[in-house]
């Protein structure tokens, strides 16, 4: 025994603070009694108890870090004639200038398409086309007819240019002419009761005197004065609220002189066309595949990006096309999609689109387009929707305010049918699109999670690494988002490997590649500090090049694989595949032929799947030839784990 200068007495044995509890234990003991707790919950004071030492253990079990595959924006754009329609110059005879009468019955409709100039089909009841008549006759919209015109409903043209009537045509003249003056009658009347009304002053004092004024400097090339002519023209129409007015029958008359002026090749005149014609609410199928054909042709030019920053043509864009029925108008909303994907290349577009709150309308497109699947016949088209519209989506997907927009409803999973339907190597830009779109959302959990509960995404994931396993793009990013999935996820880590063929997949990804990396000329240095998932295009060099965008691929499988093994059930499969670990093993051996990134990838694997002990385990069955190449990497490389 011994005194203390305090005078109290401490015994040697040290039983008041037995040896292994730090110096304060009995203090946390009382409280620890004035606290209450269930029985079997842990004492704070208590610091290492079996359950936290295995519990420590498993959490060594990391998500192996790696960044998206690199993925520089496109900013090319869609041309018409990458798409597999007539690309030619648009002609007015193909256009069906809008009627304004009231609907007609069959046979006076048929009647006015063969004794009239072809203003509503715009041909005649013979094969012989007859050209629409020009621009400058058109803007007569103040006078009337002269003796030697012949009217026919709502529009007028020389006899001189009249169509040849069809060889039958005396045999029905009996029908036709009583059905043609009845309807003259109707007309005239009409006619005379709109020639008193205010709406019919506005056309012709403000409306007629501009469109005179807009022909005229389009036939003198004064494209200024047609700009400034067009912007008081819509105007105007706006401010006295004709744009939705289908009855005067001047509308169509302005439509047909909107309509000649397509075939300009001057973007102010053809931006003026699509504004003015989408304003006016055109419903004719034809019109607008014509009109919205025009709007793609004006996207492929970046030069042509302000008409859209500065007008309100995304506007009425945008209202036009969920009125089309896409069954029966798919080359419209081809034309369409290019535009979007167009736009969404500038940065500024990309805001002022998603400003517009486009998703429910791409959202409705998508649904459509993917319930025609099935018709094999329209494959082709559908793939020329589709490809578009999913790079647009892409490019919006940069746009963070975006993300909320894609855990809305059902677009993920709607995304993830494409690759369901379309795996056929003509379907390659499609499916590298939808890769590159998931490899972004994945990054972020909520999007992550949302594409696990998509339990088709699976099956299609393998489909595609099956298909196209030399495919090195699209494998990349299939992989990376697998791996981010696996990462976030135990029931994705569980049903992945539900299917049989998904460790059988992966091994022979991994076999394949690194077979591959063999065979190529590596460079005379590797720079210990180069990330081989970064930009694979910097280099001049095309065989870093290669060698790079190899084990990048490598990189990308070893993650999958690292992080299904982080689930116990899918470790101890893993683990008995020896050779699956053969190949892990087999890139130790050879470190100065890889990067250290590489390395570094399969030790954290191994790491990962050394966690299970199994007899049957090729891990413990060749400790000694691991131990063995650790050392040599942390000698040669200068790694350590």
């Amino acid at each position: 025994m011994s005194n203390s200068p305090s005078g109290s007495t401490h015994s040697s044995s040290g039983r008041e603070n037995p040896v292994g509890y730090p110096g304060s234990t009995q203090m946390k003991r009382r409280n620890s009694r004035e606290s209450p707790r269930a029985f079997y919950e842990i004492p704070s004071w208590v610091e290492n108890v079996p359950s936290k030492i295995i519990n420590n253990a498993k959490q060594s079990l990391k998500d192996m870090p790696t960044s998206r595959p690199y993925t520089p924006r496109d900013d090319s754009r869609y041309i018409l004639s990458k798409l597999n329609h007539d690309t030619t110059s648009l002609n007015t005879i193909s256009i069906d200038y809008e009627t304004e009468s009231r609907p007609m019955s069959s046979k006076t409709a048929d009647v006015i398409r063969r004794n009239s100039k072809g203003s509503i089909a715009g041909i005649s009841d013979s094969s012989t086309l007859v050209a629409a008549p020009p621009p400058i006759r058109l803007s007569k919209l103040n006078h009337q007819p002269s003796q030697d015109q012949v009217s026919s409903g709502d529009s007028s043209i020389s006899s001189q240019t009249k169509p040849p009537l069809p060889s039958n045509h005396h045999q029905r003249s009996n029908v036709t002419s009583t059905t043609t003056k009845s309807s003259h009658r109707r007309m005239s009347s009409a006619s005379t009761k709109d020639d008193s009304s205010e709406e019919n002053l506005i056309w012709k004092h403000e409306i007629g005197p501009l469109i005179e004024t807009l022909i005229s400097a389009y036939q003198k090339n004064h494209f200024e004065q047609f700009d400034r002519t067009c912007n008081d023209l819509y105007s105007c129409l706006s401010k006295h609220n004709l744009f939705g007015k289908k009855s005067h029958k001047k509308r169509g008359e302005l439509l047909k002189t909107l309509f000649s002026f397509i075939e300009s090749d001057n973007s102010i005149v053809r931006f003026h066309v699509v504004r003015l014609s989408l304003a006016f609410q055109i419903s004719s199928s034809n019109n607008l595949r014509h009109i919205i054909r025009l709007t793609a042709d004006l996207t492929s030019k970046k030069t042509n990006d302000h008409f859209f920053l500065n007008s309100n043509i995304l506007d009425l864009l945008f209202e036009t096309i969920p009125r089309v029925d896409v069954e029966q108008n798919l080359e419209a909303i081809a034309y369409f999609c290019t535009t979007l994907q167009n736009l969404t290349v500038n940065n500024e577009l990309i805001c002022l689109i998603s400003e517009k709150k486009p998703f429910e309308l791409i959202k409705n497109i998508l649904k459509n387009l993917l319930r025609l699947k099935d018709q094999t016949q329209l494959a082709d088209k559908l793939c020329e929707c589709l490809t578009p519209l999913t790079s647009a989506l892409r490019n919006l997907a940069d746009n963070d305010v975006n993300r909320q927009e894609f855990l809305s409803d059902d677009l993920i999973e709607h995304l993830t049918f494409i690759l369901k339907y379309f795996t056929d190597k003509s379907h390659e830009n499609l499916m590298k699109n939808v890769a590159r779109l998931f490899s972004k959302l994945t990054q972020h959990t909520d999007c992550c999670m949302k594409l696990v509960q998509c339990s088709s995404c699976y099956r299609s994931f393998l489909k595609i690494l099956i298909k196209h396993e030399s495919n090195q793009a699209l494998v990349v990013r299939i992989c990376f988002i697998l791996g981010n999935m696996m990462a976030k996820s135990e029931d994705a880590r569980l049903t992945f490997m539900k299917d049989s063929h998904a460790l059988q997949t992966l091994t022979k990804l991994l076999h394949s590649y690194i077979q591959l990396d063999s065979l190529v000329l590596k460079p005379d240095k590797l720079d210990t500090n180069d990330s081989t998932s970064q930009d694979v295009d910097v280099v001049d060099d095309p065989n870093t090049n290669q060698f790079r965008s190899i084990e990048n691929v490598i990189n990308k499988v070893i993650r999958v694989l690292s992080n299904l093994a982080i689930s116990e059930e899918n470790g101890l499969i893993i683990i008995r595949r020896d050779d699956c670990i053969d190949l892990l093993f087999k890139l130790l051996k050879a470190p100065n032929q890889h990067s250290e990134e590489l390395l570094v990838h399969v030790l954290m694997a191994l790491n990962n799947l050394s966690y299970y002990d199994d007899s049957h385990s090729y891990i413990n069955r060749n400790s000694e030839t691991l131990a063995q190449c650790n050392i040599e990497i942390e000698a040669k490389k200068k790694i350590y784990i």
